[in-house]
């Protein structure tokens, strides 16, 4: 063990640096007490120092320093990049390489004419498709999810047998890697799945059907599989906001004969709208961000965010302005979203107010 640990290290200046650290901690913040918060106290000298120095107001912004810092890598500097590369034009990912192109992307997507051909433009009838196919999907998904996700929670709610066991049951998969989901109901759903072979066993169909590719059926599986994989996470939400809600209110309205409709109405709905307000908003721009599954899937219609794929390639073969044409139409969409979660806040603040 020890002979791993010093190969592990040879020729590395980390563990100097390391007894540097606990010295320099030792000497400043001399620690008192037990052995167990001596040692986190030389492990935790700098977070001492800065009490010493400036008291207590500044410590909270220093354990939010990492999570800002990893929210302003991986959020906003995605962000200030995807809008330079919708104002820029070429192939290449290196700004250096890539011309100022103004709101040429912008026509290139929405413009009736090709402006670098002067054909008819194909662009803007795929991502107009697309953005159709996946407002239909959202249109369908998200009231049906909420609904689901409110009768599972209040039925959960309840003092019924194994309910730990059902909550996990309902909740498993949301655990599963969205790709397993895909794969998983594939298996089900294509021509020479469980549910033909099954179907047509029982006598019900008299050929195999491709469930995910049929047009009148490929948008409904889409909905059932995507609220069968997410409906844990929300169910998980309004169970909490159900326990939120105080017990002497249930308790008065029984003693006053309340009917179980009535104490929905009355009690528990109003009391739980800004939770279903937050559990609207998430399911709708989760349904928007739609794609792992139906991609495993390969469902018989495009979603916006396989569109940006496809268009930027990352999926398929580069065009030339085709990572320009993606980020404008990931910024159109972004802002859309952007406007839900407004109107969200908004609503929530009237909520409380």
């Amino acid at each position: 063990m020890w002979t791993a640990i010093e190969n592990a290290f040879a020729g590395s200046s980390w563990p100097l640096a390391f007894l540097v650290y606990l010295i320099v901690g030792a000497v400043i913040a001399r620690p008192s007490g037990t052995l167990g918060s001596k040692a986190m106290a030389v492990l935790g000298w700098p977070i001492e120092l800065a009490q010493k120095m400036r008291g207590h107001g500044p410590l909270p912004y220093l354990f939010l320093l990492p999570n800002l810092l990893v929210f302003g890598i991986f959020t906003f500097a995605p962000l200030f990049i995807n809008v330079g590369f919708s104002l820029t034009e070429g192939q290449s990912i290196n700004f250096a390489e890539r011309p100022y192109a103004g709101t040429d992307n912008w026509q290139r997507l929405l413009a009736e004419t090709q402006i670098d051909t002067g054909n008819p433009n194909l662009e803007d009838d795929q991502f107009y498709r697309a953005v159709m196919d996946t407002s239909v999907f959202v249109i369908f998904q998200v009231p049906i999810m909420v609904l689901f996700s409110l009768i599972t929670a209040l039925v959960l709610n309840r003092d019924i047998i194994a309910r730990g066991f059902w909550r996990s049951i309902f909740f498993y998969p949301v655990m599963l890697s969205p790709v397993v989901v895909g794969f998983l109901w594939t298996l089900i759903l294509k021509r020479q799945g469980v549910l033909s072979i099954t179907l047509m066993e029982w006598g019900w169909i008299d050929a195999p059907i491709q469930w995910l590719v049929d047009p009148a059926w490929t948008m409904f599986w889409s909905v059932f599989v995507f609220t069968w994989a997410h409906l844990g996470f929300y169910m998980l939400i309004l169970l909490a906001g159900l326990q939120a809600i105080p017990a002497d209110l249930y308790e008065a309205a029984e003693m006053d004969g309340a009917s179980p409709w009535r104490v929905l109405r009355k009690i528990t709905l109003p009391l739980l709208m800004p939770t279903l307000l937050v559990v609207t908003v998430l399911s709708l721009i989760k349904a928007f961000q739609a794609f792992e599954e139906l991609y495993a899937m390969q469902v018989g219609w495009i979603s916006i965010v396989a569109y940006i794929f496809e268009t930027a390639g990352l999926r398929g073969n580069p065009t030339p302005n085709g990572l320009g044409i993606a980020a404008t139409a990931s910024l159109i969409i972004a802002g859309a979203l952007a406007i839900f979660s407004i109107i969200q806040i908004f609503l929530s603040g009237r909520n409380a107010r």
